[in-house]
């Protein structure tokens, strides 16, 4: 990880090699590939594998390297069981397909991350960072950055090697953010998700007292930073049944708080089997379902969903096609 692979090397030291080399252009896309974190391995656990993963992404956010993670899935033959991923791999149980929570850890990562670039001027400093690194052996990791809209999110760690189960001590120190620009400071936890204000030390304006310190990433922001709209989740599971001349959809909706659900249909002309989609129906955001009477014969149908709310509409369910014979 961002400690016990890289050592002394770094994909920041191995980019500014490649790109200083005689006869390389400077601007090619630089990726750090395949990484993972195995929870089934050894050593890890899910637990794991939700600290490690935020904190690839992190880690090389601030040396300019985009990173890819390898095998976002389980294969779907069950080839691959359950020991990648973000979701769960076949394994015919009831676990298929759901979320590890390292799924809403960079979840929490992308929402805060995503659109925001490293800024070196932003200082992170502890006068325990010493004591810190010589009790757990352990250095640790702070940046600065700041979105397309000059608001600024500080995220730190400690570059630890997790252990299964969450087991890590309670570690606390006082940290300053040095020109972060920061009025009101939250404090998030980027796994859990978890948003708490906290405050400047008195007769300060950039110093925090006790702030927690794990082998996981927090991250200290302004509580208006939060300031994108939330749209509702998609729907989910959306099956068809026709009886007739009916089809007859259901689906699952999902948070959010949608205060409505739209259904769209496409149907093919017989040579073309995809047109162009139509809304066809509004409904009430608690509706799971809706029968559309008066399908044609011979014509290729298909319908989405989507959830809507106050700040504009979810993306779109998965997709059922049938076509009448």
């Amino acid at each position: 990880m961002d400690y016990g692979a890289y050592l002394n090397e770094s994909p920041r030291q191995l980019r500014e090699l490649v790109t200083h080399y005689p006869g390389i252009k400077p601007d090619v896309p630089f990726f750090d590939d395949e990484f993972n974190s195995i929870p089934s391995w050894t050593g890890s656990d899910e637990s794991v594998q939700a600290k490690y993963v935020p904190r690839g992404f992190i880690y090389n956010l601030a040396a300019g390297v985009k990173t890819f993670v390898w095998l976002l899935a389980a294969g779907t033959d069950g080839n691959e069981y359950d020991d990648f991923g973000l979701i769960h791999g076949v394994t015919n149980h009831e676990s298929d397909w759901t979320p590890r929570p390292v799924f809403y850890a960079l979840q929490n990562t992308n929402a805060l991350f995503s659109d925001t670039s490293f800024d070196p001027s932003i200082e992170i400093d502890s006068p325990e960072l010493p004591a810190l690194r010589r009790h757990t052996g352990f250095p640790f990791m702070g940046y600065g950055f700041r979105n397309r809209n000059g608001k600024t999110i500080v995220a730190y760690w400690l570059a630890a090697h997790s252990q299964p189960s969450n087991v890590f001590p309670p570690l606390y120190a006082t940290m300053s953010l040095k020109n972060s620009g920061i009025v009101h400071p939250v404090l998030v936890d980027i796994v859990s998700g978890e948003i708490k204000p906290v405050e400047w030390k008195r007769g300060t304006t950039d110093t925090l007292d006790l702030l927690p310190v794990k082998d996981s990433i927090l991250a200290v922001t302004d509580e208006n930073y939060f300031d994108w709209p939330v749209l509702p989740e998609a729907p989910s599971s959306l099956n068809m049944f026709v009886a007739g001349k009916a089809a007859k959809l259901t689906w699952q909706v999902h948070g959010g708080d949608p205060t409505a659900v739209i259904v769209e249909r496409q149907i093919g002309d017989g040579v073309q089997e995809q047109g162009p989609w139509d809304r066809i129906a509004r409904l009430p955001a608690t509706a799971t379902e809706y029968t559309e009477s008066g399908v044609k014969r011979g014509q290729a149908f298909a319908y989405r969903v989507r959830a809507v709310n106050a700040n504009g509409e979810s993306a779109y369910s998965n997709i059922v096609r049938v076509r009448l014979r």
